[in-house]
């Protein structure tokens, strides 16, 4: 009989966990050193690289069809003050498949446009007004369809609104961003940079349902120190 209750008793323990995993961080503030303890997360579908204009142009309106994408963009960065460049590449997730327009080859296609025009698509993504912003700077356009993840983190009360932080409150994963900083405009992307980009907006997508069906408020408390 003893031997019975323990092993409910371990299985009790083990779904409690499992369910506390499930849970977002309910922590105020999240430390630099707990994050980098987390485990790495990856994109691991299909990416495709986009890099004509008559493929951008099918693929975007093949991507009018879904009701919610996951949104990014990267540029090639500046290491000089007052110096920016244009946004390089647009990246575009569904929960298996990112597909990245490289603008420099592929251009700003008409259904493209149309596509990020849609308010029929949501997009999803974080950072997003610099991102219109800059893309605008190409080709203006009225967005329609955007959804920015910070705000949503921001109505709870969260300080810490960057999608790392948001990774690791709300998927208990790391980010890794070293490629951030690399040359988006470069001729050929390596694979580290085609799975950086993917991951990026497809993490958007992850996070979207998590941050509106996390009921909560955060407010700072005693133990705001880390989660316990």
């Amino acid at each position: 009989m003893r031997y019975g209750y323990f092993q409910v008793a371990v299985r009790g323990r083990k779904e409690q966990v499992r369910k506390e995993s499930m849970n977002p961080i309910s922590t105020l503030r999240l430390e630099k050193d707990f994050i980098n303890t987390l485990p790495a997360l990856n994109f691991k579908g299909r990416i495709i690289e986009v890099t004509d204009r008559t493929g951008a142009d099918r693929i975007a309106l093949e991507l009018m069809e879904h009701k919610l994408l996951g949104f990014d963009t990267e540029s090639r960065p500046s290491f000089r003050k007052g110096v920016s460049y244009p946004v390089a590449l647009i990246q575009l997730a569904t929960e298996d498949t990112a597909w990245l327009f490289r603008l420099r080859f592929c251009g700003f296609s008409e259904n493209l446009l149309k596509l990020l025009s849609s308010s029929h698509v949501k997009k999803v993504g974080i950072g997003l007004r610099d991102d219109i912003s800059r893309l605008k700077d190409i080709r203006d356009f009225q967005e329609g369809g955007f959804v920015e993840l910070c705000d949503l983190a921001a109505e709870k009360g969260i300080i810490q609104v960057g999608a790392r932080p948001l990774t690791a409150r709300y998927l208990r994963h790391r980010l890794i961003k070293s490629s951030q900083r690399s040359n988006w405009a470069a001729p050929t992307l390596t694979e580290k940079q085609k799975n950086y980009a993917a991951t990026d907006a497809w993490i958007c997508l992850k996070l979207y349902p998590k941050l509106l069906a996390d009921r909560r408020t955060y407010a700072p408390t005693d133990e705001d120190n880390g989660p316990e």
